[in-house]
């Protein structure tokens, strides 16, 4: 998607469980609890389903319009999928900003308006509790309510990469 701006040195997030797979891609990875952004996957993995979720989640941000050097915020409930949205984002140039899932509203409304308008990827736990109250509005580009049945949905699409 990106063309690479590295010579091939240094660790680059993105490509991380690409690398993995394609040293170990048969290597089972047992998550303990499914992830948010596919639910249905379940918990048994490998890490080349693993790296075949992080392209399809690169594909899905870069769909709905996250572009090389844009802020995107990750505020949501603690999970792997954490870490795989942090390298999809990285794949497409992006830059992540990981927030703690324990901070409470008021933080997260001062860190938002501090990055300036970034992206916005959250959960329902989250918007039901810590950012209930908060007003959002105009201080991320897009808030991202139905990303879980948007990515869930892409994911039933590569499901029978899990079996290959």
């Amino acid at each position: 998607m990106l063309q690479r701006f590295f010579s091939g040195r240094g660790f680059y997030l993105g490509d991380m469980f690409e690398q993995a797979a394609g040293r170990h891609g048969g290597v089972t990875v047992a998550l303990d609890k499914p992830l948010d952004v596919a639910p249905s996957a379940g918990t048994g993995h490998t890490y080349r389903t693993i790296a075949d979720l992080v392209e399809a989640l690169a594909a899905q941000l870069w769909a709905a319009g996250v572009r090389p050097t844009e802020r995107v915020t990750l505020y949501k409930s603690d999970n792997f999928d954490l870490a795989l949205l942090t390298c999809a984002l990285s794949r497409i140039g992006a830059v992540p900003a990981l927030l703690s899932p324990t901070l409470d509203g008021t933080v997260v409304v001062e860190l938002l308006r501090r990055l300036d308008r970034p992206w916005l990827i959250t959960d329902a736990a989250k918007l039901a509790g810590p950012l209930q109250g908060p007003a959002l509005t105009g201080l991320t580009r897009q808030w991202q309510r139905n990303l879980q049945a948007r990515l869930d949905a892409l994911w039933s699409r590569f499901g029978t990469l899990r079996d290959g």
